[in-house]
């Protein structure tokens, strides 16, 4: 292991931002943890509050897991603003005072086509040339299929029908994922504050089951102020872009928030006053190419079981898809799969469709 001066409590790290929007402002303080060790350490305990260069302050609520929220606040966009934290060891952090920037709308996320992948992208425009530095965001959720329908279901008296409600919900599966890309972008150097088909996401047909029946992004858009964009490039340096010989060396990632209990401690973190816009599109699978794509049961295959042979269904190792017929329409069997080709969710998915959908 290599020798870091690492302090015992580890280094605090204040993620998200002061929505000026119609959502919620949520805080998230976490521990960076040593080399050896796997994971997040949440912060709990704390005191997190919102306030205003007059000193009017905003209190949120503690929800879990070092997170801290409130819902929308009435702030007046003529103030800078910043969060005060005080955790349960008694120490204080400050984030520096911040102007409110104004989110402008998205105008397209839309999508390009290849032979085997799809580009989402996604444009904008600010008129008052105010923006200037953007950053996007999102969360993507994409239906899918079992490997085949299970039509039948082994009981007590033997082979019977199974029920449509239950047989749906062992086909249809819906999974979600959220983007862990800094995905940036500035029009400081353009003639217009406009961003065009900044691309967001690539979705590979081959390698991923996205694109199989349906898919939905929902790409969030902030404002930044120069100073925070500029952090942010700097972040997206030292965690996406290291590990060859021609990317740039690591260095200090602080911020803008500082201890106040004690100068010298290290905090990772950068908070801003920014108002957020989203905006979701759907893609279904007519929408795309004609080529294979991607079912994640590549490796499934169905097999027949004969009378005599039908208890192999009774521990629900195996699912029923369908009968086995041969002409003139005698049943000689039922072919069936394993259940981790014939139940979805055993695929990380949730069977619950999404309000949205």
């Amino acid at each position: 292991m290599p020798h870091i001066n690492y302090p015992a409590s580890g280094i605090l790290v204040v993620e998200g931002f002061i929505n000026t929007g119609n959502g919620p402002t949520t805080i998230s303080l976490t521990r960076v943890a040593p080399l050896n060790n796997i994971g997040v350490i949440p912060e709990p305990g704390a005191d997190v509050q919102v306030e205003s260069e007059r000193g009017v302050s905003f209190k949120l609520s503690e929800t879990g897991g070092g997170n801290y929220s409130i819902d929308q606040i009435a702030l007046d966009s003529s103030q800078k603003y910043r969060v005060r934290i005080r955790t349960s060891n008694g120490k204080e952090y400050l984030s520096a005072l911040t102007e409110v920037k104004i989110t402008p709308p998205i105008d397209t996320v839309g999508f390009d086509t290849a032979s085997d992948h799809l580009t989402i992208y996604v444009s904008t425009h600010d008129d008052r040339n105010k923006s200037v530095y953007y950053e996007w965001y999102y969360s993507e959720t994409w239906k899918y299929l079992a490997y085949a329908f299970s039509n039948f279901k082994y009981t007590s008296l033997g082979i019977e029908s199974r029920d449509i409600l239950d047989a749906d919900t062992l086909y249809n599966c819906w999974s979600s994922d959220q983007s862990n890309d800094i995905l940036l972008a500035s029009s400081e150097n353009l003639s217009s504050d406009v961003i065009s088909k900044f691309p967001v996401q690539t979705v590979s047909y081959f390698s991923s089951n996205r694109m199989r029946v349906r898919y939905s992004i929902l790409v969030k858009q902030i404002v930044l102020t120069k100073d925070w964009y500029e952090w942010k490039q700097q972040l997206k340096k030292n965690t996406e872009q290291l590990g060859s010989i021609f990317d740039a060396q690591p260095s200090e990632t602080g911020g803008n928030i500082t201890c106040l209990t004690d100068t010298t401690e290290r905090v990772i973190g950068f908070i801003g006053c920014t108002s957020e816009i989203e905006k979701r599109i759907f893609i279904s699978r007519s929408q795309i190419p004609n080529v294979f794509v991607s079912t994640g049961y590549e490796t499934c295959a169905a097999d027949t079981v004969k009378p005599g042979f039908y208890s192999l269904f009774e521990d629900g190792s195996d699912l029923i898809i369908s009968q086995a017929v041969v002409p003139p329409g005698i049943v000689v069997g039922y072919m069936g799969a394993s259940v981790e080709c014939m139940q979805c969710s055993l695929h990380g998915g949730t069977t619950v469709e999404p309000d949205f959908w």
